[in-house]
């Protein structure tokens, strides 16, 4: 029957029962995705009140490790992805350091005219041209992020036609056209998902996203890229360290 609770009233039982499911959850007995039992199946099997196995699960869903959805129950979060906002990291390095394995698929890679908003970002006249290199990246093959990078064309011609799914485009930057990123600035905002990034991205309509928009500068301090990347919120999250 499993691990059961004890009630001798050393340990709150909603503490315990959280610690269970707490384990069960990080050693894969419940896999992302997956439905936990309901609170009558926890009630009966660990002979507690619906107060108590609530509590527990208020807990979890502190630590982000499962979430209600209305009309199917409560299931386990997919695995949170850290990323450092105190730096300008590679996708695929940030994963790598955390033990994911990470792809890409290649959505566009196509020549457009810079707007306005995006013009003054980078410092050029509205309707210069851009390539925009859209890609859907993956960690342990569970869709991630959108990025769409929009870079000025007179100073990298090269990029379009190239297939960044099978090499990096900041590579490519650096080896082809000696570009390199020092530094940037970005905002980031918290939006709901559109139908055409909610299919990319595997999940509903309407569910969170973290919408980061960033410029970066070259070592000659000229801003060169034009960022936007949308991330889902159910499965990352960014951290930085600050100072008092």
């Amino acid at each position: 029957m499993g691990e059961q609770l004890d009630f001798s009233g050393r340990t709150q039982l909603y503490f315990q029962l959280y610690d269970i499911l707490y384990r069960e959850i990080r050693e894969g007995v419940y896999k992302p995705g997956q439905l936990l039992p309901t609170e009558n199946t926890l009630m009966e099997r660990y002979h507690i009140s619906r107060i108590t196995v609530r509590k527990a699960l208020e807990l979890l869903m502190n630590d982000g490790l499962i979430a209600r959805r209305r009309g199917c129950g409560t299931f386990v979060q997919n695995k949170k992805v850290e990323q450092t906002l105190t730096r300008v990291e590679h996708f695929a390095s940030e994963m790598e350091k955390r033990g994911f394995a990470s792809s890409v698929t290649m959505l566009s890679n196509e020549r457009i005219y810079a707007s306005r908003s995006i013009a003054d970002c980078l410092e050029i006249a509205e309707g210069d041209e851009l390539i925009r290199v859209e890609r859907l990246r993956y960690a342990d093959q569970v869709p991630m992020c959108i990025e769409s990078s929009h870079l000025i064309l007179s100073r990298c011609p090269g990029v379009q036609g190239q297939d960044f799914s099978r090499q990096s485009l900041r590579r490519f930057l650096e080896t082809e056209y000696g570009i390199v990123w020092k530094r940037a600035t970005q905002r980031i905002y918290a939006v709901s998902a559109g139908a055409r990034l909610a299919g990319y991205l595997g999940i509903k309509e309407g569910d969170p996203l973290l919408y980061i928009e960033r410029v970066s500068y070259d070592t000659d301090e000229r801003p060169g890229e034009y960022l936007q990347a949308w991330y889902r919120g159910d499965s990352y999250y960014f951290t930085a360290a600050l100072k008092a």
